[in-house]
Formats: structure tokens, sequence, C-alpha cells
């Protein structure tokens, strides 16, 4: 493949990636063959060393998608970040991919789970009221007049605030998690640089 090939083919992959990065990455691979060339190599050798088009425009995509995680956190931006990557062969998919979707699933569910409890406690806590205008569809476990209704709305305080601790607490765990896995993701795509640095 001669250089005009190798670009064109390159830029038709990377092409939904912003402008700016889009000639960014162009002309470094245009610095790359006028040094080669330069050096004496043709056309054909130097981009059969710089590999196939197709593997590095994975590769740039990935960067994009973790910058663009680390700089804009969401739910959405990370688990993009993670299927970049993962798309970059199957070491990716089961040792950064597989780990760090399953224990996205598992925060979300607790943050999700402690939600529920908040919801609950409030239902407790409101169960009393509630039974004086819907009587036939509401019906108190706790019984006794003041002392009951002061139960169940003390122990509904109880569960609601035990539910937005745990709620807090996973917020932060996701926070440090979403840290962790930019981490990885990052690190990953350094050694998979490095491993192409090698054999170009």
């Amino acid at each position: 493949m001669n250089k005009e090939e190798y670009l064109k083919k390159l830029a038709k992959l990377v092409k939904k990636l912003p402008e700016e990065d889009k000639e960014d990455i162009l002309s470094d691979y245009e610095e790359h063959f006028r040094i080669g060339m330069a050096n004496g190599r043709t056309e054909k050798e130097i981009s059969e060393a710089l590999g196939d088009p197709e593997n590095i425009a994975k590769q740039i995509k990935a960067d994009y998608m973790v910058k663009k995680a680390e700089h804009k956190p969401s739910p959405g931006s990370i688990i993009e970040a993670v299927l970049a990557v993962a798309g970059l062969g199957l070491f990716n998919l089961i040792v950064v991919a597989g780990p760090s979707l399953i224990l996205a699933v598992i925060i979300l569910s607790l943050v999700v789970a402690g939600f529920a409890v908040i919801f609950i406690g409030i239902l407790t806590m409101l169960s009393p009221l509630l039974q004086v205008f819907f009587p036939q569809y509401i019906h108190l476990p706790v019984r006794g007049g003041i002392l009951g209704t002061l139960i169940m709305v003390v122990g509904g305080i109880g569960v609601t605030v035990m539910g937005t601790f745990f709620v807090i607490i996973m917020a932060y765990a996701a926070n440090r998690f979403y840290k962790v896995v930019i981490k990885l993701l990052k690190s990953n795509l350094e050694d998979i640089k490095k491993r192409t640095e090698v054999f170009r």
C-alpha cells in the first residue's frame, strides 16, 4: 500500500472523529511517511511497518473515547470507552471490558437497591398518614394508636437515612471505580502503543 492509499484509508476510518483530531492524526502519519522516505525506505515498507490502518483506527478511536470519558464523565462515555478498548483484542475483552462491565453492573444494582430502601423508608414513614386516607388498602403491621404510629414514623426515618447513606457510599464507590477504570484503560492503551512501536 502506498502513502496515498494508506492515508486515504485511515482518513475514511477516522472520519467520525472531530475534524481537528482527524487532521492531527493524518498529519502525524504523513510525518511518519516523510521521515521514513528521508531515511531511504519505500512507501510500501513504511505502510507495512506502521501496521494495518484498521487496527490503527481502532486504537485511535479507543484513545479518543477514553479521553472523552475522562474529561466528560458519564455512564454512557465510560461504557463507550470500555467497549472501544475491548474491540482491540480478546485480551482486552477478557481482562479489561469483562471485569469493568461486571463491576459497573454490581455498583449500579446496589445504587438502585439503595434508592429502593429509601423509597420503602419513606412509605413506612408515611404509612400512618396514608392509612387515614386509604384504610381499605393499607394495613399497618404495628398497631397501638400513637405509639404504633410513632414506631412506624421513626422506623421509616431510620430506614430512609440508612438507604441515603448506602446510596452516598455507592456513589462514592462508583466515582472511585470510574477513575480506576479510566486508569486501567489508559494503561492498556499505553501498553498497546509500546508493543506497536516495537514492530515499527
